[in-house]
């Protein structure tokens, strides 16, 4: 009897865990795979890939601040409706670049409960001869239009 109550508590939080609603989050990344991130969620093998963060930047490299996210509000459709900001700082705390209002994921379906889904917008990087060493910092807001939240994240990385 302990057992099958057991079972019944495990069905009864189960179901209840389905109904919570998952918060609104985002994660920014820098990388210098962009291309591989890109080709592996578009054209998945079922194999698994990582989005690997780069610690020092090689000036000259292209670089990609890409953003995955979960937790958008659908509309009636089913479909979400999220921008966001991503500005880059150089080390002094300048503006390097920034990018407002572009497209995180709009008129789209909702990515499952629990699952992450890449952005379509992302920023495009690359440092310079020229430019300054020492720590770079991106940040992005986004903006469930929605669910009328917001969910914030950055990346930092250095050149030297």
């Amino acid at each position: 009897m302990k057992y099958l109550l057991w079972v019944l508590a495990l069905v009864s939080s189960a179901t209840w865990s389905a109904d919570v609603v998952q918060p609104f989050e985002v994660n920014l990344t820098v990388t210098e795979k962009g291309n591989e991130l890109f080709n592996s969620w578009d054209r998945p093998t079922g194999k698994p890939f990582n989005v690997e963060p780069v610690k020092v930047a090689s000036r000259g490299k292209f670089l990609s601040a890409v953003v995955l996210f979960k937790g958008c509000k659908p509309d009636a459709s089913g479909n979400c409706n999220a921008t966001m900001d991503i500005v880059a700082y150089d080390p002094k705390g300048k503006i390097y670049g920034q990018m407002p209002a572009v497209e995180l994921w709009q008129q789209k379906p909702a990515p499952d409960a629990g699952f992450s889904q890449l952005s379509r917008g992302y920023m495009g990087l690359v440092i310079e001869p020229k430019d300054p060493a020492g720590t770079y910092r991106i940040t992005v807001r986004a903006r469930d239009l929605i669910g009328k939240t917001e969910a914030k994240s950055e990346a930092r990385f250095e050149v030297k």
